[in-house]
């Protein structure tokens, strides 16, 4: 099919079925038709998140995209004019508004009216975070200020992770700028060299593990997240995100926490899927790790030369 005739299709669109069809038409039309493997790949490298299951379910008509997985995906497909990308959304508009009144009415009728004391915990369970940690299968994501306990805790558990191949990404602050200063506000008990001590001691720390282990990846912005996330293979259908609100002057221990699951909480999970890889498009790489990075990567070659 032509591209302008299957653009003619996109524009008596109506149904989630329809847009779906259309998709799938101008993913075959790609030589060679990308796989959501590669989509997502594609997506990471230029910032525009497309995690493989919910590409899945968008080309599988289980949910529409949002307008902005739509737009990564056109690009994706080398859709570039706006004139055409304008058609996409206008389909996607007329979809959205088709369904858009019963499907918040069926998720009243499914889930009623919930009390934040049945969806937020106080205390997170550290152990079981270690042990998804321990257990991904492809990719562990980390995002907190300096995770001054987490690290130390973790490092067992991480170097099990890479050592199976996973990789693991993990974004933190700046030791200068406006988000160390608010970090140092925020904490009820440390000063500014306080929590740049504890966030050199685990890039010390990482920097280790980054010698011994390639597949560790560090990032640092100048941003202070408002809330502690962990995520366990989050591209994957099964993928899952323990997240804990930050405090002002707070408890460290007795924060709200949630998990989102992906095959349950698909948009919301999306939400915080698209947050964390927008903000580590943003952090620069940690020097020292980078230095690790390519040392590891010269004594891999070496010892290939000389095989």
């Amino acid at each position: 099919m032509s591209e302008d005739s299957l653009l003619a299709r996109v524009a008596t669109v109506q149904t989630v079925e329809q847009l779906a069809e259309c998709l799938s038409e101008l993913r075959r039309s790609q030589q060679p038709q990308p796989s959501l493997r590669e989509l997502e790949h594609w997506g990471l490298g230029h910032g525009c998140p497309l995690p493989t299951s919910t590409v899945h379910e968008v080309l599988n008509a289980v949910r529409p995209p949002r307008p902005k997985v739509l737009r990564s995906l056109l690009a994706a497909f080398q859709v570039y004019d706006e004139r055409r990308v304008q058609v996409w959304l206008e389909a996607l508009d007329r979809v959205e508004s088709g369904r858009g009144a019963s499907r918040q009415r069926s998720k009243f009728e499914e889930f009623g009216p919930v009390s934040a004391a049945r969806f937020f915990v106080e205390r997170q369970d550290i152990g079981e975070v270690a042990k998804r940690v321990a257990t991904a299968q492809q990719e562990v994501w980390l995002w907190g200020t300096t995770l001054q306990m987490a690290i130390p805790y973790f490092r067992p558990y991480l170097r099990k992770a890479l050592s199976r191949g996973v990789t693991v990404r993990i974004l933190l602050i700046k030791s200068l700028g406006a988000a160390m200063t608010m970090a140092a506000l925020r904490s009820a008990d440390s000063g500014i060299e306080d929590v740049q001590y504890a966030l050199q001691a685990n890039l010390d720390i990482l920097h280790r593990l980054q010698v011994k282990l390639p597949g560790l990846e560090v990032k640092l912005i100048d941003y202070l997240a408002p809330y502690t996330l962990y995520a366990y293979d989050p591209g994957l259908s099964d993928g899952l995100m323990d997240l804990r609100l930050g405090s002002f002057h707070g408890d460290h221990d007795l924060r709200p926490t949630f998990t989102v699951q992906r095959a349950r909480d698909g948009e919301w999970f999306d939400y915080f899927y698209e947050q964390f890889l927008l903000a580590w498009d943003e952090a620069e790489p940690d020097a020292k790790g980078e230095e690790a990075t390519n040392a590891i990567a010269a004594t891999v070659s070496d010892t290939q030369d000389s095989g």
